[in-house]
């Protein structure tokens, strides 16, 4: 066996001392356990990747042959070493409990969230998290030389992490392997091993130059570790890595954790990573042989490359950067944790073709990415029996709240999903629990064209003082103290619910007329003792005020965490099955508040199914209720029934379901009111309005109605009667 030391100078070395040129071979031998590193020379650039070998995503695990180079692509986000055990002294964990929680001022945690553990136990020295986390290794032939190039997801300094990859150049795990020096861990089979100590922190590349093996076949394993050795991430281990901790005990015990590096602690914990490696054919390299990855089903973890990142655009910050409410460290308020350009989501891919349905899973405060997804019942329930792929965005964090860059990332994973999978973009739906309840009624309000279903688990309604009955509360106080004006009081309790909105930045009930062709499932608990039963009592309120399709279930035993303990999810899943996008509505009710736009993230809800280009009047939120019968008027028949069960604990319900029954021939009415509107557009296809209109519609100012074939129509105060010719 050999093992060799390559040190690649980084580019602050390249700029300071030599000011660009060439170099020699970077790469020394020396026999024995110790090998010592050569001086450096000038080094070259950083190997890129072919262009056409580049990703934006990938199923993480993954290995390709792109044009005689052989690429392998890792989950991002996990490196987190070995399992310690049940009880560890160094680093300090007590059955997963102690790693947890860096975004609760945790000192000795190496994950933000509470309800997101590791299965390893190892940290970084504050400030480093992150730097030993792989994204990719490629490898390529040059002559008798192997090019080999690791992409990181973090490197501040060009000496902070140790790439090492060893070969077994005979594939034959009988004969060589041992010890990989310096770094306390060992593996069957290799003959030469390679460590590279120094990169380029501008491009997070470590890269350099080994003597290819003339064997036809061989083994690599390799790993990234810290610069003391700490082994943090191992590549290769295939796209079915584990991420259990999914309830309870996996969610306490050793070497479960919700990021998808349960089988790498294990090994690592063992000090034995054989069974992590690919075999590699010369041939393949020398022919400039293409192999896609194979296609993956059942659970797994997806990356796509975001647009978007945070100060200092990578690595992992414990503490969080907080979002537009500042840093008020408060529990759940909105921070961002996870800061670079690669962005994970949770992804299940049913055993059926597709095309398949698509739904969206949206965690919860203080979990990630991995919650629900991995749960088997869940995967039966909404995948398999309705061939839909699951997807969960890691949304930057366990507290991001689905506005602002956690919003865009949830916008970027369902893109992402539709460019790579055939998808009926007509069955697309958007679930989600606690925090994630709330971003699925946030997300279905505000995009209303783009959901066919929503599903509610626990979801914060978006103030802790939201309360049922609060108009008639008032009202009676009215009664009691002689004031007969009901808009004072209501304002100001209005503002005081917004000054306990934890990490929400609107109030979700404000936004529920929204919901009119958007049938939305909710499961409440009695005795929650975080979303607290006054508050779900308040969105039924609304939502039995309301005229959409809905069933709202209050659980009388239940308190948060329930249903993720059950893992029992028919009912909501009987309810969200064959739901299809209402496209060309007759009638739009459409709430639009401005203050939520992020255009920094490309981010306005300013439309809603045909009206787009929303502008208001004020800064003030704007509310258009229009009714176009250009496509036919549906009749509706509305049915309100309440309920009672026991399955799988006892609850109560009330459930308004919504059918058409008839459509009356469409005609050539534009009909409503607008209320703070400046401007919007009229889609004349999708409302069918392309010929003449007549036109109907109070304003309470002046606007314009700007029609997407040309015409316009400015509207005064009060009533509008006219009649609008075709062009």
């Amino acid at each position: 066996m050999k093992k060799h030391y390559a040190s690649i100078a980084s580019l602050a070395l390249l700029v300071t001392a030599c000011g660009g040129g060439g170099s020699s071979d970077n790469v020394s031998q020396t026999p024995g356990p110790s090998p010592q590193p050569p001086t450096p020379n000038q080094p070259e650039p950083p190997p890129e990747m072919p262009v056409d070998c580049q990703r934006d995503s990938w199923v993480a695990g993954t290995t390709e042959l792109c044009d005689g180079t052989f690429i392998y692509r890792d989950y991002v986000y996990d490196d987190y070493g070995a399992d310690t055990g049940l009880i560890g002294l160094s680093p300090l964990t007590v059955m997963n409990l102690l790693s947890r929680g860096g975004g609760v001022f945790n000192p000795v945690a190496n994950t933000p969230g509470l309800l997101s553990p590791t299965a390893g136990d190892e940290r970084y020295p504050a400030g480093m998290e992150n730097t030993a986390d792989l994204v990719s290794l490629a490898l390529s032939l040059d002559g008798d030389e192997l090019s080999v190039r690791f992409e990181l997801n973090t490197l501040y300094g060009s000496d902070d992490s140790l790439a090492v990859i060893a070969i077994d150049t005979d594939n034959d795990s009988s004969t060589g392997g041992g010890v990989w020096p310096g770094l306390g861990i060992r593996s069957d089979g290799w003959e030469e091993i390679y460590t590279f100590a120094e990169g380029d922190p501008i491009n997070n590349i470590i890269a350099g130059r080994i003597p290819a093996p003339e064997t036809e076949q061989w083994r690599i394993q390799a790993v990234v570790a810290q610069n003391d050795g700490t082994v943090m991430n191992v590549a290769f281990r295939g796209p079915h890595e584990s991420a259990r901790a999914a309830s309870i005990p996996e969610q306490i015990l050793p070497d479960a954790g919700n990021f998808w590096e349960d089988k790498q602690s294990r090994a690592l914990g063992s000090g034995d990573i054989s069974v992590f490696g690919e075999v590699v054919s010369r041939s393949d390299l020398e022919n400039g042989t293409t192999r896609a990855a194979k296609s993956v089903t059942g659970f797994q973890q997806r990356v796509y490359t975001s647009q978007y990142t945070l100060p200092p655009g990578e690595g992992v910050s414990l503490r969080g950067v907080p979002g537009r409410q500042g840093d008020t460290g408060l529990p759940c308020d909105q921070y961002f944790h996870y800061l670079g350009k690669y962005q994970p989501y949770g992804f299940y891919v049913p055993e059926q073709d597709g095309p398949h349905e698509l739904q969206l899973v949206l965690h919860g405060c203080e979990a990630n990415h991995a919650s629900q997804i991995n749960q088997g019942n869940f995967q039966t329930s909404f995948a398999d029996a309705n061939n839909r792929i699951l997807a969960a965005p890691l949304g930057r964090g366990p507290r991001g709240f689905y506005t602002g860059l956690s919003e865009r990332d949830v916008l970027d994973v369902r893109a992402d999903v539709e460019e790579n999978y055939p998808i009926d973009s007509r069955k697309v739906l958007v679930s989600g629990y606690s925090m994630g309840g709330y971003g699925t009624l946030r997300m279905a309000a505000l995009y209303p064209q783009d959901y066919a279903a929503g599903v509610n688990w626990v979801g914060f309604t978006g103030s802790v003082l939201n309360l049922p009955l609060e108009r008639t509360l008032l009202g009676s106080l009215a009664d009691l103290t002689g004031i007969e004006l009901l808009d004072t009081p209501l304002s100001a309790f209005q503002e005081l619910q917004q000054e306990f909105s934890i990490g929400a930045e609107d109030n979700v009930l404000d936004y529920l007329g929204n919901l009119e062709h958007i049938p939305m499932a909710n499961a409440y608990s009695a005795a929650d003792e975080i979303v607290h039963v006054t508050t779900a009592l308040a969105l039924q309120e609304k939502f039995i005020a309301g005229e959409s399709d809905y069933v709202f279930y209050l659980h009388l035993p239940a308190e948060h965490l329930t249903y993720i303990l059950l893992d029992e999810w028919q009912k909501m899943a009987n309810y969200s099955a064959n739901r299809v996008i209402v496209s060309r509505p007759s009638t739009i009710r459409y709430y639009y508040d401005p203050a939520q736009a992020y255009p920094e993230y490309a981010i306005d809800h300013n439309r809603a199914y045909w009206v787009s280009n929303i502008v208001n009047r004020s800064t003030e939120p704007s509310q258009i209720s229009l009714d176009s019968d250009g496509c036919g008027t549906p009749q509706m028949d509305s049915q309100f029934t309440p309920g009672a069960g026991t399955y799988p604990i006892p609850w109560v319900s009330t459930q308004r379901t919504v059918s058409s029954d008839a459509l009356l021939p469409g005609g050539n009415t534009l009909s409503g009111s607008l209320e703070n509107i400046h401007q919007l557009t009229i889609d004349v296809t999708d409302s069918c309005l392309a010929g003449a209109i007549n036109l109907d519609i109070d304003s309470d100012g002046s606007s314009t109605l700007v029609f997407s074939d040309g015409r316009e129509v400015d509207l005064v105060q009060g009533r509008n009667q006219l009649f609008v010719n075709p062009l």
